[in-house]
């Protein structure tokens, strides 16, 4: 399918984008295995994994329509799997957060710990829209996907009622907040910085 005038957007129901959307009902299923954790396990698992490919495959269209001289914001700043990505990503994570809370009543300071990316990032896009500032850039970085990856081993080691939940936590919000810290430098940075990334 070709592209036409000037939108270089990719449709929404391009193959990244529908690995994207598939951790919505993958949200709502947490909630019919969450008592069995190895199902459990197991979602998260296909969740991380739909979250690599989506961004391996809008990678790839994206150089080949840039190989073919077509403009194109796949994988850039403003592609809709900018928005999208970290819509359904934080959808997947609280979903997981809330039901590892109902099934397993660990202490709500823990989960805290646990979603402190979240609970930092809900009002700073808020913030960030009212705030004559360039568009918040909600792309993954590597400090962006390390927190997710500490805080599905945090929830996990609850899950598990292993020893080591609280120091996982902690390190799950130091993340955290380096993940945020990430979202604001970008924001701030010059626009030739921003876009190189």
């Amino acid at each position: 399918m070709t592209e036409t005038g000037t939108d270089a957007s990719e449709p929404i129901l391009s193959l990244p984008n529908l690995l994207t959307l598939v951790r919505l009902p993958m949200a709502v299923g947490v909630w019919f295995v969450a008592a069995w954790p190895s199902a459990l396990f197991g979602l998260m698992v296909a969740a991380a994994a739909s979250d690599m490919l989506d961004g391996w495959f809008a990678r790839r269209m994206r150089a080949r329509r840039l190989a073919r001289g077509q403009p194109t914001r796949l994988a850039g700043p403003q592609g809709r799997g900018a928005w999208l990505d970290p819509a359904c990503d934080k959808t997947f994570v609280i979903s997981v957060i809330a039901a590892t809370w109902y099934f397993y009543t660990p202490p709500w300071w823990l989960l805290a710990l646990i979603g402190a990316r979240e609970i930092l990032l809900v009002p700073l896009v808020l913030l960030w829209r009212v705030l004559p500032h360039k568009a918040l850039d909600l792309r993954a970085g590597a400090a962006g996907k390390l927190a997710t990856v500490a805080q599905f081993f945090a929830l996990w080691s609850i899950i598990l009622e292993s020893v080591s939940a609280l120091t996982l936590a902690l390190a799950s919000a130091f993340a955290g907040v380096l993940a945020v810290a990430d979202y604001v430098l970008r924001a701030m940075a010059p626009d030739d910085v921003a876009s190189s990334n």
